[in-house]
C-alpha cells in the first residue's frame, strides 16, 4: 500500500484513476477520463484546459441558485465548526429549522418531513410511508418516469431506457400512461381528448382492487429525464379527484421540479393541487451538500403517533446538509428567484420555439419556467422518433449524444444524455436574457447535427 497522503495528482495520474478506479453513472465505462471541472461560478464552470463553459443543465437540475454562492458556503463553514453530524435519534438546530422551513414553503397542510440524502432516498421513504399508512401494497407508477436508482425507485421508473434494470415487479407495481399530449397513447388530441389518461387511471385502480388494494400513485408533476412532459391544465385536479374517490395517496415527485424550477415554489402549485406526499432534493440544497426530503400532510404525520414509523438511515437529518439547505431556501426569497424563473422561463421557451421553425429535427418544444425540452424527430409529419428506446443504451454516439458532444465543443452543457429523445435546458434561476441568448445560439448550431439524421 502506498502512502495515502502522497497519492500522485498529475493530470495523467488523475486521468488514470478516473478510468481504472471510478464507476461512471448510467454509461459504458469510459476508455479515457471525462473533462475535469476545476471551478464554477454562477451559470458557468471552468474545465482543466482553462475554458469557461455555460451550464444549461444546472448539474442535472440541481444548482438552482447557481454555483459557489458565498452565503451558502459561509453557512456550511459555520456549521462545520460547531457540529458536523450526530445520530438522527437526537435533535439538532439545523434539522429542526429546516423542517419548519419546508412546512412553510410547501403547499397546503404538508407539514412533517423525513430528511434524507437525496431524491432516490426521498422516494423510497414515500413508498414505505404509503405502505405503512394505508396498509396496502400496490403502487401505481407512470410509463416514461424516473424516480431513482435503487431497487424500489428503479422499479417504479417505468418505460425508462434504464428500465431493464428493474429489480422488483409482480402484482404490486401497476403501470399507467403519461399525459403525453405530443404522443398520446390513446390516439387523442388535446383539448378534445376528454382526459382519457385520467379516466384510464380511474379504471385501473378499480380493476386492481380499488381502495382496498392500491396504496398510492407516484408521478413527476412535469416529467424530467424522460422528456419534460407537461400535463394539460385539467389533469392534476382530475387526478386528485380520482385519488380522493378511491382513498389512494397522491405522491408528487418534485425532485427536479421543486424550488422555483418551473416558476413556482413547486410545480403542483401551477394547478392548485396539494399531494398527500411530496418528495424533493436537488433544489433543496442546490447541490452544495447531498439532501432529500419526504414531506407528508398533517393527517399522515399524526397517524404515526400511534403507528410505528418503520424507516430511517444513519445520516438522516444530517446537520451539515440541513445547514446548507437552510441557507439556500431564504435565497429564493431574497433574490426573487421564483419570479425570475417565471419571466426568464417564458423568454427561454419563446426562443426555443424559434428553433422549432428553423430545424427539421425539432418536433416539439415544451416546458414551464426554466425547464424547457426540445424533442428530436426524424420526420415532423410522422413524429417518428430520432432513435428507438433500445438504441439509447447502445455503445457509441447516437443522434442526441452527438448533439451533446457538439454543445461541448461549443462550450455549453445541456441535458443531452438523458434517456429520452428530448434535450433539456435548465439553467440556474439566476440566468439573464443575455445568457439565454448565448445558450440558444449554441443550441441552434448544435441542432444542425440532429438535422443530418432527418428523413
Amino acid at each position: 500500500m502506498i502512502d495515502l497522503k502522497s497519492i500522485p495528482t498529475t493530470k495523467e495520474d488523475l486521468d488514470s484513476y478516473e478510468v481504472k478506479n471510478n464507476f461512471h453513472s448510467w454509461s459504458y465505462q469510459p476508455e479515457k477520463s471525462p473533462m475535469r471541472v476545476v471551478s464554477a461560478k454562477g451559470v458557468r464552470f471552468t474545465t482543466e484546459d482553462g475554458r469557461e463553459r455555460l451550464d444549461f443543465s444546472s448539474c442535472f437540475v440541481s444548482h438552482n441558485i447557481g454555483h459557489q454562492d458565498q452565503r451558502v458556503i459561509d453557512a456550511m463553514c459555520k456549521q462545520a465548526n460547531e457540529l458536523t453530524s450526530f445520530a438522527p435519534s437526537m435533535s439538532t438546530k439545523p434539522r429542526a429549522v429546516l423542517a419548519k422551513m419546508l412546512a412553510e414553503v410547501t403547499p397546503g397542510d404538508l407539514s412533517k418531513s423525513f430528511i434524507s440524502l437525496g431524491g432516490t432516498e426521498a422516494n423510497e421513504a414515500a413508498i414505505k410511508i404509503a405502505h405503512q399508512f394505508t396498509g396496502r401494497r400496490k403502487i401505481i407508477g407512470r410509463f416514461r418516469s424516473y424516480h431513482g436508482g435503487t431497487a424500489t425507485s428503479m422499479s417504479l421508473s417505468l418505460g425508462d431506457s434504464r428500465g431493464w434494470q428493474q429489480v422488483l415487479g409482480g402484482a404490486d407495481l401497476v403501470r399507467v400512461p403519461q399525459p403525453y399530449c405530443y404522443r398520446c397513447m390513446f390516439g387523442q388530441t388535446y383539448p378534445g381528448c376528454k382526459m382519457e389518461c385520467v379516466k384510464y387511471v380511474d379504471e385501473v385502480i378499480e380493476l386492481e382492487g380499488g381502495g382496498d388494494k392500491v396504496a398510492a400513485i407516484i408521478f413527476e408533476p412535469i416529467t424530467g429525464a424522460n422528456g419534460i412532459i407537461v400535463p394539460p391544465d385539467e389533469y392534476m385536479k382530475e387526478l386528485r379527484a380520482v385519488c380522493d374517490k378511491w382513498g389512494v395517496l397522491m405522491i408528487a415527485d418534485e425532485v427536479m421540479t421543486g424550488f422555483g424550477r418551473t416558476g413556482e415554489w413547486f410545480a403542483m402549485n401551477h394547478w392548485d393541487v396539494v399531494p398527500d406526499i411530496m418528495t424533493m432534493a436537488k433544489g433543496l440544497s442546490c447541490g452544495y451538500l447531498p439532501i432529500g426530503a419526504t414531506v407528508v400532510r398533517e393527517h399522515i404525520g399524526e397517524a404515526f403517533k400511534n403507528t410505528f414509523f418503520g424507516h430511517g438511515c444513519t445520516y438522516a437529518g444530517h446537520a451539515m446538509s440541513c445547514a446548507a439547505a437552510g441557507a439556500v431556501l431564504p435565497i429564493y426569497q431574497e433574490d426573487n428567484l421564483i419570479e425570475n424563473s417565471r419571466v426568464m422561463g417564458a423568454y427561454l421557451l419563446d426562443k426555443a420555439m424559434e428553433l422549432k421553425d428553423k430545424h427539421p429535427s425539432v418536433g416539439d418544444v415544451r416546458g414551464k419556467g426554466l425547464f424547457v425540452g426540445i424533442e428530436l424527430v426524424k420526420n415532423k409529419e410522422t413524429k417518428e422518433p430520432i432513435m428507438a428506446v433500445a438504441d439509447r443504451v447502445k455503445k457509441g454516439l447516437n443522434p442526441k449524444t452527438a448533439v451533446g458532444a457538439k454543445l461541448g465543443e461549443l462550450g455549453m452543457m445541456a441535458m443531452a444524455a438523458n434517456p429520452s429523445n428530448v434535450i433539456a435546458m435548465a439553467p440556474a434561476l439566476i440566468v439573464t436574457k443575455d445568457e439565454i441568448d448565448e445558450g440558444i445560439a449554441k443550441m441552434d448550431e448544435a441542432l444542425k447535427v440532429a438535422d443530418t439524421y432527418c428523413e
